[in-house]
């Protein structure tokens, strides 16, 4: 089990388990600013032990908002703009 406020969800029920982390990550990031967007450096992507250089982004409440190749943080992620056209912001090369 696991409590947002006073909802609590199964997360061993898939379709709570989804709503959990959609209202989880929707308190963190809905309203929020994004004040700066810039590639990870070479040095932070090694020191990750990531080959790819992640677009990043802060937010206004500081934190940094990135993509991952997986939810084990094996590597760097890009991102997809948009739904129709599908504009790939790729990662960088160390």
């Amino acid at each position: 089990m696991a409590k947002i406020g006073k909802k609590e969800y199964n997360l061993s029920d898939p379709k709570e388990c989804t709503e959990y982390w959609t209202d989880y990550v929707s308190k963190q990031l809905v309203g929020k600013k994004i004040v700066k967007v810039e590639y990870f450096s070479s040095r932070e992507a090694e020191e990750s032990m990531w080959y790819s250089r992640p677009l990043a982004m802060l937010l206004d409440d500081g934190k940094w908002l990135y993509p991952m190749r997986d939810d084990e943080g094996n590597d760097g992620g890009a991102l997809v703009v948009g739904k129709e056209t599908l504009p790939v912001l790729s990662v960088g090369d160390k």
